[in-house]
């Protein structure tokens, strides 16, 4: 009896010490895909578990990626609020006390636990395709060995405030904006204050979260802010929310209060067209405006929001360089209205987010990682 009680203490003190050796992580600085991410030494694409690592499957897709929604946190109608009924947070930054480490994906991954756990922030480009379960976070989950994806995009959603606000005390969002939801996971905002703007999956998706252990928080804002017309940017306070630039930047900041050691990927609006009532064609995101300026420079300025804050990736989709949608292509890749992404273009949205990612673990070079991708030449 004694020895079976020496054996438990020993198991103990050695489980407690892998658990806190697995949550340090070493600081990573500013990476911006084309230049400056470097990418992890010794990593052969499997963990020692003998899991596989590199599930890299560019121009190719598995043949049931379009209808996979298993892996992809959703709503179910148990619980509406972050915080609980004593006022306590009930999960968004609660650690798990079940939580079982694992050894680590690759020496890069951001929280070191085993686990890649990936968080959407955005508007509808991450909806498209809900109904069918072949949205943008969807398709991921085929791209990874075992990730956890938690889809928080909100419909018609700005990255900035709006000009009506005029305090940035939590009470004063009215908006589910990226601050905004940046507070809620941070656990400074009730989700429920934003009524029916956000849905009860939305709701419960956040519920989920533990941010401790976000690697990556994808973000994809900017349409709705250049269509209602917000600055881009605001060159005498790059931390003004009232500009997408800004609230990219703050929003980042707040998140890495609660997530300190997550990466960050910031993806730009991407090419589209526009038509009047008619019909007709009248331009595109570099030549149309809403009121200020065109689409492009929206997604330049998120681009550049990478430069005012530690551990940002970026994706650039407006560039046409990491894949090949601009005026010769677009029919290919968007519905008839110029602005949705078809199926096609988001599964080939999903493996440039993955090959961002992959480089960032060390799983794929450069050169992969900045490789176009045609969409004639995706099968």
């Amino acid at each position: 009896m004694k020895r079976y009680k020496n054996i438990l203490k020993v198991l103990f003190i050695s489980l407690s010490t892998i658990a806190l050796s697995a949550c340090t992580s070493p600081s990573t600085g500013n990476n911006n895909l084309p230049d400056t991410v470097t990418p992890a030494g010794n990593v052969s694409g499997s963990n020692d578990s003998g899991e596989s690592a590199d599930a890299s499957n560019e121009g190719t897709a598995s043949s049931n990626e379009d209808s996979t929604q298993s892996e992809v946190a959703s709503g179910d109608n148990s619980t509406t609020d972050v915080t609980g009924d004593d006022g306590t947070d009930a999960s968004a930054s609660a650690a798990t006390s079940t939580t079982v480490y694992k050894d680590p994906i690759s020496n890069s991954e951001p929280v070191k636990d085993g686990y890649l756990n990936i968080v959407f922030l955005g508007d509808e480009q991450f909806l498209t395709g809900t109904s069918e379960g072949n949205t943008i976070p969807d398709l991921m989950v085929n791209r990874f060995d075992d990730p956890t994806i938690y889809n928080l995009a909100i419909k018609d959603t700005m990255g900035a405030i709006p000009r009506s606000q005029t305090s940035t005390d939590p009470s004063a969002y009215k908006e589910p904006g990226f601050t905004a939801m940046a507070h809620v996971l941070a656990g400074d905002i009730k989700i429920s204050a934003f009524g029916d703007k956000v849905s009860q999956e939305v709701a419960t998706t956040c519920s989920k979260i533990n941010v401790k252990t976000v690697d990556y928080y994808v973000i994809g804002y900017g349409y709705h802010d250049y269509y209602n017309g917000v600055e881009a940017s605001n060159e005498s306070n790059p931390e003004d929310e009232h500009s997408l630039h800004g609230a990219i930047v703050t929003g980042i900041k707040i998140l890495q209060e609660v997530s300190p050691n997550a990466q960050f990927i910031i993806c730009s609006p991407y090419y589209c067209r526009f038509y009047d009532d008619k019909g007709n064609d009248i331009g595109d995101a570099f030549s149309v405006t809403k009121g200020l300026t065109t689409l492009a420079v929206y997604a330049n300025e998120a681009v550049l929001a990478a430069d005012d804050v530690s551990n940002a990736l970026t994706l650039p989709a407006i560039s046409g360089t990491l894949f090949d949608l601009n005026g010769h292509t677009y029919s290919q890749y968007l519905e008839s209205d110029g602005l949705t992404m078809n199926l096609k273009a988001r599964r080939i949205y999903s493996d440039v987010l993955a090959r961002i990612i992959k480089y960032h673990l060390g799983f794929i070079g450069i050169d992969e990682a900045n490789m176009t991708i045609t969409i004639a030449d995706y099968n």
